[in-house]
C-alpha cells in the first residue's frame, strides 16, 4: 500500500513540475524554463520579434512563455480563451493561427480541401471546443466556439436504459 501511495504522489508532483504557471515566473532565462518544464511544443516569433515557447497539455490548455530580447521570461498566459480568440482574422495563414492559439488538439482534413483544427479549453468552468477552419489553400476561413459534446451531450451515455 505505501509503495501505490508513494507511487501516486510521485506522479502527482510530476505533473506539478510541469506546470508552467507555478514553474515558469518573468525574468527566468530560457535554459531555466527548459530546465524546470522541458522542452516546448512549439517555438515561434510573433511580429513585434518576441520569441515564443507553447507548452500544449490539450486537451486540457495551452500556455505560451514569451521572451524578451535579453532571452529572459516576458509574460506566461493560457492562450485558450475566448479573449485571445479575438485575434483570430479571416485570411490567416497556419502559422499567423498557431501564432494565437497554438496548435490543435485533433486535425480534421475534408474532401472539399478544407481543414479543421479543434482546440479543447475551459470557460468559466464549461468545457467548450474552438474550431478554427482553413480553407483549402491553408487561410483560415472562421472560427466557431461549442460546448464540448463528450461533456455536455446526452447522446450516448450509459450505454441502454
Amino acid at each position: 500500500m505505501k509503495r501505490v501511495l508513494a507511487t501516486v504522489c510521485a506522479a502527482v508532483l510530476a505533473g506539478c513540475a510541469t506546470d508552467v504557471y507555478r514553474a515558469v515566473s518573468p525574468g527566468m532565462s530560457s535554459s531555466d524554463v527548459a530546465a524546470h518544464v522541458g522542452k516546448p511544443t512549439t517555438v515561434g516569433k510573433l511580429v513585434d520579434g518576441s520569441v515564443y515557447w507553447d507548452y500544449s497539455r490539450q486537451p486540457y490548455y495551452t500556455d505560451r512563455v514569451t521572451f524578451a530580447p535579453d532571452d529572459r521570461v516576458l509574460e506566461v498566459r493560457n492562450l485558450l480563451t475566448e479573449q485571445n480568440f479575438a485575434n483570430l482574422r479571416q485570411g490567416m495563414t497556419l502559422d499567423q493561427v498557431i501564432g494565437v492559439v497554438g496548435p490543435a488538439y485533433i486535425r480534421n482534413q475534408y474532401a472539399n480541401g478544407t481543414t479543421v483544427w479543434t482546440y479543447r479549453y475551459q470557460d468559466i468552468g464549461i468545457w467548450k471546443l474552438l474550431h478554427v477552419t482553413m480553407d483549402e489553400g491553408g487561410r483560415m476561413m472562421r472560427y466557431d466556439t461549442e460546448w464540448d459534446p463528450n461533456v455536455y451531450s446526452k447522446k450516448d451515455r450509459g450505454g441502454s436504459r
